[in-house]
């Protein structure tokens, strides 16, 4: 939503002017999101620690867990836009047991990292460290690649802009 909302203004223009590469771009957009995702992880850890989760080593690993699973959203929310924050939820085993419904559903959730985004979470939680990881690494696979496509189709789109 930002890129868009930059591109209807001038400011998106402005940038193409400067020095700065795709990366430092999508960089540039992930530095401010990135402490903001840290504050609603630490806000929403902190009220779970008033209504009574226990403060211990797997809240943390849980906290740290769910600071790279951040990363891999604000590399979505850059490439695909606030549009997909309804299908992750759906596609992430919170709002309902994927099991429930099964079949092509729930293959197709497996295959992507929103479900292994929130089990790694609950992993780190329940302090099961060995299944934190099985998990995790789909998030940081995921997260790597969509954000180089996100830098791919940012030089794209910046290079057609242009010419």
């Amino acid at each position: 939503m930002l890129i868009a909302k930059d591109k209807t203004s001038s400011f998106m223009l402005r940038l193409f002017t400067s020095p700065l590469t795709s990366s430092h771009f999508i960089f540039g957009y992930t530095l401010p999101l990135f402490p903001m995702a840290v504050l609603q992880i630490a806000v929403c850890f902190a009220v779970a620690f008033i209504l009574g989760l226990a403060i211990n080593i797997n809240a943390l690993l849980t906290i740290v867990v769910l600071i790279l699973a951040a990363v891999l959203f604000i590399a979505i929310g850059l490439l695909c836009g606030a549009l997909l924050a309804n299908l992750t939820a759906w596609l992430s085993d919170i709002w309902f047991d994927l099991d429930l419904v099964g079949g092509a559903f729930k293959s197709i959730a497996e295959a992507l990292p929103f479900v292994h985004a929130v089990e790694a979470g609950r992993a780190a939680l329940a302090g099961d460290y060995s299944a934190i990881f099985p998990d995790l690494w789909w998030v940081i696979c995921y997260a790597a690649v969509i954000m180089a496509i996100a830098i791919l189709v940012f030089t794209n789109k910046m290079n057609s802009d242009t010419t």
